[in-house]
């Protein structure tokens, strides 16, 4: 084989090893959490779950390597940090209040919690008690403490957090914008975000129909990924509790 095919061969394969291990500065990474805590023995949604001291060894990390905890809202300024991350906590659930609010103070970090307005103040009622008992939710008053804190932002999914990828487009915006009042007329909230969890059909075909026009918010999606820092639209989201090899390797190459 001539000389020119090994250096061909060399410097391509140069250049996938600098693509795959290259840092990716000023892109943002979303970790999305769910319910926080040990899952309950016999749990059918144990990927759900992710323990507490899980998510304090990622605030941990995440301070050793220089991110920025980044809301929804900063993605619209011009000057983005260096290494901006979005926490986002699905649902709503009360656990966040109790195990997560303490280490963010902690830590110093911020979160965006994404809120059914219908179920405040009782119990996910959305999920079948027979895979996993319901879970209680944040009530009114720990909500503005969340939010006097500056630490928390708000994000909406279905006003019955209901999986707007199997309604149609109609209803599905309707749940999210019905939402999107309710949050901010009755309780005060400034939300910043809109979420479509869960989502077992997505099609990003059908999403704009669906999504397009929220009030131009930021929308998380289960496509799994990482976004370009400062750019609204749809945002891809890594799960660590159902990924947690996919969300150290985000960590990792934006280190």
């Amino acid at each position: 084989m001539s000389n020119w095919i090994y250096t061909a061969c060399a410097l391509g394969f140069a250049a996938a090893v600098y693509a795959f291990f290259r840092r990716s500065p000023q892109a943002l990474v979303v970790l999305c959490y769910e319910k926080i805590g040990r899952a309950p023995k016999k749990s059918r949604l144990k990927q759900e779950w992710t323990l507490v001291k899980a998510v304090e060894h990622t605030l941990k990390t995440l301070a050793k390597r220089g991110f920025t905890t980044v809301v929804p809202k900063d993605l619209n300024t011009k000057k983005q940090p260096a290494k901006p991350i979005l926490l986002a906590f699905m649902g709503g659930y009360q656990s966040f209040y109790t195990d997560v609010f303490p280490l963010l103070q902690r830590y110093k970090a911020k979160a965006c919690v994404f809120l059914a307005q219908e179920y405040v103040g009782a119990y996910n009622a959305w999920q079948n008690p027979y895979l996993e008992p319901w879970q209680n939710l944040l009530t009114e008053k720990q909500l503005k403490e969340l939010a006097d804190s500056g630490l928390v932002s708000f994000g909406a999914v279905d006003l019955k957090a209901r999986d707007i990828t199997r309604l149609p487009a109609e209803e599905a915006r309707f749940g999210l914008e019905e939402n999107l009042f309710r949050l901010r007329e009755q309780l005060g909230l400034s939300p910043q975000a809109v979420s479509c969890w869960p989502a077992k059909k997505w099609n990003k075909k059908t999403a704009p129909e669906m999504l397009g026009g929220l009030d131009n918010l930021p929308i998380l999606t289960p496509v799994t990924g990482v976004n370009p820092a400062g750019k609204n639209g749809l945002l891809k989201t890594i799960y660590p509790a159902k990924n947690p090899w996919r969300a150290r390797w985000a960590l990792w190459t934006h280190r």
